[in-house]
């Protein structure tokens, strides 16, 4: 099934608000928390490997991988939809590099990516960790259509470990409901991405860009 409008929403709400939306990631500085929770002073950033895959070990991650052909196939007819040309994707495969996770409080949402560096960032903009004073806070009935799974793997619940440590940063005394909302595969070329599908956990499409 494909749900896009209420990813679409979210999209603009956090482009509009964040300072760009670079596709860049970043590392946490020594000493810093692993979940990027600091809220004293800024973050210091360095730059590491473009896009890095994270293993795709977990049955959810397997059957999100499953999903892409076509999930891809549908977002490529979006693409067209809307008049934009079809990229030059042959022969790449697909690199899951992010999850995406949705953190709830009250009538309050945060979401997060979570790449290789098992950092949370606030979705579509990471450069600098997560913390109380970057994460973007919005009404939760942008998340309303949005299909969310519990974490299964490791790998998933380190996700959610993380952007809930910036939560329990950003909201003290709070009870949160966070849950896997999406897995991000990239088609790179040169280290650079040509294509950025996004899948929610039952094969559909989030979202589909360069």
């Amino acid at each position: 099934m494909i749900r896009l409008s209420w990813m679409v929403t979210v999209a603009l709400v956090l482009c509009l608000a964040l300072v760009g939306c670079s596709g860049k990631t970043a590392s946490t500085t020594p000493g810093e928390s692993t979940h990027g929770v600091k809220q004293d002073e800024p973050t210091a950033t360095v730059p590491p490997e473009e896009s890095p895959a994270i293993p795709v070990e977990g049955a959810n991650e397997k059957a999100a991988l499953a999903a892409v052909p076509s999930a891809l196939a549908a977002g490529l007819e979006m693409r067209k939809g809307t008049g934009q040309p079809e990229p030059d994707i042959a022969g790449i495969d697909p690199t899951f590099t992010a999850y995406l996770v949705s953190a709830v409080t009250d009538n309050t949402l945060v979401l997060f990516e979570v790449r290789a560096d098992s950092v949370a960032y606030p979705l579509y903009n990471p450069t600098t960790p997560a913390d109380a004073n970057t994460v973007l806070k919005q009404d939760a009935s942008l998340n309303s259509g949005a299909i969310l799974a519990d974490p299964a793997s490791d790998a998933e619940k380190a996700a959610v470990a993380a952007s809930k440590a910036v939560m329990d940063a950003t909201f003290p005394g709070k009870s949160f409901t966070v849950k896997i909302m999406g897995y991000r595969f990239e088609y790179l070329k040169d280290g650079a991405p040509v294509l950025r599908l996004e899948v929610n956990p039952d094969g559909g499409v989030i979202s589909v860009g360069n």
